[in-house]
């Protein structure tokens, strides 16, 4: 039997308007595995995403990673633990492509020269020539963006990835 990686225990998510996005979600995801939230706008997919981060706080019940309580480590620490990727591809617009993959790596006390390499194997990873790596985000399609969202999270070797409708 597998081990938990993430696990929800009768979480609900509830908003001032009263209606619940979440409620009593209880599920286990198994270290490496793939799991996917499949609904309708609005029921809770992104919400619950954001639960496991503490981007959004829970009502009541608890989430764990790897056996840890979320609500047991600062939420900035336990977002830099974890790689995200947006809905849409949120990349710096003032900084270059590179220096968007490196952003995690060097919040993490990665020095530069050896986060910006990271960020160019990466590059090839996700499927994007050497050469942009020196533009600017607002001069990628989106597909490239979103593709250099999944490059910046995956830059920190992140023992879970989170990625909202990529």
């Amino acid at each position: 039997m597998a081990e938990a990686m993430i696990e929800f225990q009768s979480v609900t998510k509830q908003y001032q308007s009263g209606q619940p996005a979440v409620d009593a979600l209880t599920m286990s995801i198994d270290k490496g595995a793939i799991t996917v939230f499949v609904g309708p706008s609005g029921c809770g997919k992104t919400t619950s995403l954001r639960m496991i981060n503490r981007m959004v706080e829970p009502t009541s019940g608890t989430i764990t990673v790897d056996s840890q309580d979320v609500t047991a480590v600062p939420a900035a620490k336990l977002r830099r633990s974890m790689g995200y990727v947006m809905q849409s591809s949120g990349l710096m617009p003032h900084r270059s492509v590179l220096d968007n993959i490196a952003t995690v790596p060097r919040l993490n006390g990665v020095g530069k020269a050896e986060a910006r390499k990271r960020a160019q194997e990466l590059l090839d990873v996700v499927g994007l020539a050497s050469a942009l790596g020196k533009r600017y985000p607002s001069q990628l399609s989106g597909g490239q963006q979103q593709r250099v969202g999944v490059a910046r999270e995956l830059a920190a070797d992140p023992p879970v990835l989170l990625m909202d409708e990529p």
